[in-house]
């Protein structure tokens, strides 16, 4: 076990590569299948009815008859940008050949009629196409550690800390990396790189599904109120009552999501006694670029969760 847990570190020191976004919206790509040494993969999967609904996963190759836990890939890109094809087949084939199933997803974009909690729903349904998956080939994947970057953290921690009960496959574990952990927070409206207040105001809206114009945002009304409810009923801080364990990465010089958030969460955890290890990245901004030392540490600690939380 101790030497598959090397290899299996070893071919992920790239881990934070592409997790905050890019790639391009797929266009009915063709689903593959293929067996490969060690792990079976399949390519461009659907999981739903929506032109993104769409993931590719492994198995490892000898695991019919066992039961395994699962790591979840979701990319980063404000909800609005971004593709599962970030995660590249050898990285998902890293997952497998160490014994876990392991899928990497695409879901809808935030706009007017998509909302947060359904982008909550993708991940619940590709969940459920996954554990479909992998009863078919005799394999039994009860457990699951998720993972990304940015919206694809925020998306992990929302969906691990309060989607447990309807969950089909069930969430032990998270590692974040600069997730949004409050959509409350000013400075993310504000100050954000992403765009101007006007364009996060926007996204919070599509978000909660209600409406916050600039002119309410700066009354602070009574609909900015309503808001910000709804705001917090997408934010993760406030579901750390059932938080599972958690890695919280983030750039103490982050300009896109508040280095803020990212404190709070690790002392709402720290209250409730729940395991979790806060990695600060001193010298980084969003991408997690500037502290190789912390990459690394992140590293070994998902491959640590993995291992205690998944076997």
């Amino acid at each position: 076990m101790l030497q598959k847990l090397i290899a299996f570190f070893m071919s992920i020191v790239a881990f934070f590569t592409g997790l905050f976004g890019g790639g391009k919206k797929s266009t009915k790509p063709e689903m593959t299948v293929q067996e490969y040494s060690g792990y079976v993969y399949g390519q461009n999967i659907s999981y739903g009815k929506d032109e993104r609904h769409l993931m590719d996963m492994a198995l490892p190759a000898d695991a019919a008859g066992k039961t395994i836990g699962l790591v979840l890939l979701i990319h980063g890109g404000a909800w609005i940008a971004g593709s599962k094809d970030i995660f590249s087949q050898d990285y998902l084939a890293s997952f497998a050949r160490s014994g876990y199933a392991v899928a990497a997803i695409s879901y809808r974009y935030l706009s007017d009629s998509v909302h947060m909690e359904d982008l909550m729903d993708d991940v619940e349904a590709a969940l459920r196409m996954i554990k479909y998956i992998g009863a078919i080939r005799g394999i039994n994947i009860e457990k699951c550690l998720l993972t990304g970057g940015s919206a694809g953290a925020h998306m992990s921690l929302l969906y691990a800390y309060s989607r447990q009960q309807s969950a089909p496959i069930r969430p032990v574990a998270v590692v974040s990396n600069c997730g949004p952990t409050d959509l409350t927070i000013p400075a993310q409206i504000e100050n954000s790189a992403i765009g101007s207040t006007a364009k996060m105001l926007e996204l919070v809206s599509w978000a909660t599904g209600v409406t916050l114009s600039e002119k309410d945002y700066n009354k602070k009304n009574s609909q900015y109120e309503k808001v910000m409810a709804a705001a917090r009923a997408e934010s993760p801080l406030y579901y750390a009552d059932t938080a599972v364990p958690t890695v919280i990465a983030h750039g103490e010089k982050d300009s896109v999501v508040p280095y803020s958030g990212a404190v709070a969460l690790d002392k709402a955890l720290t209250a409730r006694n729940i395991r979790h290890d806060f990695v600060s990245f001193p010298n980084s901004d969003h991408g997690l670029d500037r502290d190789p030392d912390c990459t690394m540490l992140v590293n070994q600690l998902l491959v640590q969760y993995a291992a205690e939380y998944l076997n």
